[in-house]
């Protein structure tokens, strides 16, 4: 028995110290505190609320980020703010061409925030000329410059007045609105060229036409338009889609959507599908870059053709090797990808996704503050007649929206090229000629403010509007 008490002791020792040295742990080591050697105070390497040497900088001096921070450009506007609108001036003699005019009388009017309408009578014994402009500051807020179609329909005509009544009638306030682009006389009002209203496209025209186009932030863009749009089947085989609500040729796949009407037009010499888009209407989509969409309904070459285009769909139709295309590779219950995609010709990454509303012209007029000469002698170009244009300034800043009176003895019109100088005397390096003669026309809120060649509003294809949003 005796011998096993050295080892009871033993483990009683050990015991001990173990409880001993567990109570010893040294707090300096474990959490340090003030008074401890190794303690750091945080409120001298990195001073907090709290700390007794913080200091609140945004009290002291607020910058942006600071809850208490005011924007001195938004409370008041100086030189060097984006949103800063300089009064504009217009210069006491302009040459246009050949000629010298004097500018005795202007008006000048800020009618609205960001807004001015500006009015200059050049005088010239045998050449006069009546300029109205509106120039609107594109960083104004509240505002969203706008392409409208008339009576909201491709082959639809439509007075400016009209469109202003009926968006008005809507709820919406338009406080400028011009004349746009070219259209047929005999097609009932179908647009030459290029039209995109709210992010669609309705109709495309010549693959390279000229546009002004805007992109949701009312940044301006004057440049050729490339189109470059395809359907793309569920076993990967593409084909380039030529056009949209346009006739149909041989061996063309033309997308048709609402804007062409309730129908497609075409004959029985081709293969149509009718597609919905999955993820809701195809005049609502915020893109229409890589659409998914389902083939509701099939029409075969022979059937009866002229399908109908119901609201928030689509119709693919091809002739030749279109209708070879859409006839193998889609049935109905596919799903077919379906990408309309247009670019600057000059700027590839300014696509689809961001010019969001433009109407054509007939020829960019004037190019990084250089006057361009006409693509021809036709009297289109050369001869002195009404005309509308739409530039901006080298900062994009300020948009211009004009129409030069003509074929009246107070003012007998302007060639494009003599339009452009007009442009850069109001102070635009950019600028597009769109359609005029009887159809030049600049109203503000609802009064117009040019003499009408034709006496009355004639009514067009298209044009823009700023409307308060």
């Amino acid at each position: 028995m005796k011998r096993f008490l050295p080892l009871c002791y033993l483990l009683i020792g050990l015991a001990l110290y173990a409880a001993c040295t567990s109570g010893n742990t040294d707090p300096c080591e474990t959490n340090p505190q003030p008074g401890c050697p190794n303690y750091v105070d945080a409120c001298e390497t990195d001073p907090q609320p709290g700390c007794p040497n913080y200091v609140d900088t945004c009290a002291t001096n607020p910058q942006p980020g600071c809850p208490n921070y005011v924007d001195p450009c938004i409370a008041n506007p100086q030189p060097g703010c984006p949103n800063y609108d300089v009064d504009p001036t217009l210069a006491s003699a302009i040459t246009l061409g050949l000629t010298t005019y004097t500018v005795d009388e202007t008006a000048m009017d800020e009618f609205e925030n960001g807004f001015w309408y500006l009015k200059a009578q050049l005088t010239n014994a045998t050449k006069p000329l009546v300029i109205h402009a509106v120039r609107y500051n594109t960083h104004t807020t509240g505002y969203r410059i706008e392409a409208w179609s008339g009576r909201d329909s491709l082959s639809g005509k439509e007075t400016p007045l009209t469109m202003v009544n009926r968006y008005e009638a809507a709820g919406r306030q338009v406080k400028m609105t011009i004349n746009g682009g070219f259209y047929g006389m005999a097609t009932g009002g179908v647009p030459t060229d290029a039209e995109i209203v709210k992010g669609m496209m309705n109709c495309l025209g010549n693959n390279e036409s000229p546009i002004v186009g805007f992109d949701a932030n009312n940044q301006p863009y004057i440049d050729d338009l490339k189109f470059n749009s395809k359907a793309k089947s569920k076993n990967g085989v593409e084909f380039n889609i030529t056009n949209v609500n346009s006739t149909r040729w041989e061996n063309w796949l033309v997308l048709y959507n609402s804007a062409k009407g309730k129908r497609t037009g075409t004959n029985e010499w081709g293969t149509e599908i009718l597609c919905t888009p999955k993820t809701g209407q195809w005049e609502t989509l915020s893109s229409h870059l890589n659409v998914r969409c389902d083939v509701e309904q099939k029409e075969p070459m022979g059937g009866k053709g002229n399908m109908a285009i119901p609201k928030g769909k689509i119709v693919l139709s091809g002739n030749g090797t279109a209708n070879t295309y859409l006839t193998n590779n889609l049935q109905v219950g596919d799903e077919v990808e379906v990408t309309i995609d247009y670019t600057l010709a000059s700027s590839p990454a300014i696509n689809s996704a961001v010019i969001r509303n433009a109407v054509s012209g007939s020829n960019i007029i004037l190019k990084n503050n250089e006057a361009l000469e006409p693509p021809s002698s036709e009297d289109l170009y050369t001869g002195k007649h009404p005309r509308t244009a739409v530039g901006f300034s080298a900062a994009k800043d300020f948009v211009y929206f004009v129409v030069v009176e003509g074929r009246h003895t107070g003012s007998v019109g302007v060639s494009t090229k003599e339009l452009a100088q007009v442009m850069q005397y109001l102070g635009a390096t950019d600028a597009i000629n769109l359609d005029g003669g009887g159809s030049s026309c600049l109203m503000v809120d609802k009064t117009t403010k040019n003499v009408l060649s034709d006496g009355a509003q004639r009514a067009v294809c298209n044009g823009l509007a700023i409307i308060k949003n």
